[in-house]
């Protein structure tokens, strides 16, 4: 009875015993609540795309014959009403003429023209002066005077639209005259680029902008001479006339005129190859640009020539293909066209386009 008794007694000690390690156990298997913390994150610099660009697209090989001019005091070429060269226009009346057009003789010279192609705003300065002439002085303007018989000469540089400033002859330790204008830069015509082979962003211009999208001026020269003064002495030639052009950045207290913006995305088709060979047996590739805006085509309304007899011939669309701002020709038609023109000879055809003011251009072969 009494073992019976304590093995009870014994049962329920072991029976809470094993209670309680339970629970000890479970109470230590809680961790308690982390009160710190960190981590690290690798750097990269994506990288630096410099969007200040100074571009200024200026006069490159222009023509000898853009500020050559020819001195007229006692008016010998209206006299014999253009003998010199029957084919030509002589509309001066300054005793001056410039070659400003094809077969064209005027007071105001040709033009030359500077874009800033850039997205900074430039100061373009242009400067002339003249050389080598004897017995001529150079005027400060047109007003000559009634009794003035001084052999004299103007030449006026003409920039942007601006008054004209009077060419002076070169002096040593000076300067020549000059004028200074401002072009502004556009960024509208540039975006980023993104690389795919070199990993690399670039700030580049955007595709198909046309020329007519970047702002702008032309400059030139005009001229005039006393026509009461003597031009008799012995030994007189007419000065050699320099124009020289630069640019730099704007300056921040630039002085120099900012030109208002002219940029237009408008900009009408046109034929850039004006002049090409005709090969017999080889295809002939001709380039145009389609324009651009509210002006721009979208392909070629027609391609005609005029034939031995004058009348006018359309190219067939057979002969002629266009596609990314070339038209193709196939070898079979030039052949064609050059056993018809003749070896040496030339052609011009015209190209209209299919935009709504059905604008034309040319190019000119020659057969080979």
């Amino acid at each position: 009875m009494h073992n019976m008794k304590c093995k009870k007694v014994l049962a329920a000690v072991l029976a809470g015993t094993m209670v309680l390690g339970m629970g000890t156990t479970a109470f230590a298997s809680e961790t308690a609540p982390a009160t710190t913390g960190n981590t690290t994150g690798a750097g990269e610099f994506e990288g630096h795309v410099d969007q200040n660009k100074l571009l200024v697209e200026l006069p490159t090989s222009p023509a000898a014959t853009t500020f050559a001019y020819t001195l007229d005091p006692e008016g010998l070429i209206a006299a014999t009403e253009g003998a010199k060269d029957k084919d030509a226009k002589f509309e001066s009346t300054t005793g001056v003429y410039f070659l400003s057009g094809e077969k064209k003789y005027t007071a105001d010279s040709a033009t030359l023209k500077v874009t800033n192609k850039g997205t900074v705003n430039a100061d373009v300065t242009v400067a002339a002066e003249t050389k080598d002439g004897s017995g001529v002085t150079m005027a400060e303007d047109t007003n000559f005077g009634e009794s003035d018989t001084t052999a004299k000469l103007y030449l006026g540089l003409k920039v942007a639209g601006k008054n004209a400033v009077a060419v002076k002859a070169h002096a040593d330790g000076t300067d020549p005259v000059s004028a200074s204008v401002g072009l502004r830069g556009v960024k509208d015509n540039f975006e980023v680029k993104y690389d795919e082979a070199t990993k690399k962003y670039s700030y580049a211009e955007k595709e198909g902008i046309p020329d007519t999208a970047w702002n702008s001026f032309e400059f030139g020269l005009t001229g005039a001479c006393n026509q009461k003064g003597d031009f008799s002495a012995d030994g007189l030639t007419a000065p050699t006339v320099e124009v020289t052009w630069s640019y730099a950045k704007r300056a921040d207290d630039s002085t120099a005129d900012l030109l208002d913006a002219n940029a237009t995305t408008d900009a009408a088709p046109s034929v850039t190859t004006t002049t090409a060979n005709l090969t017999s047996g080889q295809a002939l590739d001709i380039n145009v640009n389609l324009g651009a805006g509210s002006k721009k085509a979208t392909g070629i309304a027609s391609i005609t020539f005029p034939n031995a007899s004058g009348a006018t011939n359309t190219v067939a669309d057979s002969k002629y293909s266009y596609a990314d701002g070339k038209i193709t020709f196939g070898a079979d038609w030039v052949t064609a066209q050059a056993t018809a023109i003749g070896s040496g000879n030339t052609r011009t055809y015209t190209v209209t386009f299919d935009d709504s003011a059905s604008t034309t251009g040319t190019f000119t072969v020659t057969a080979q």
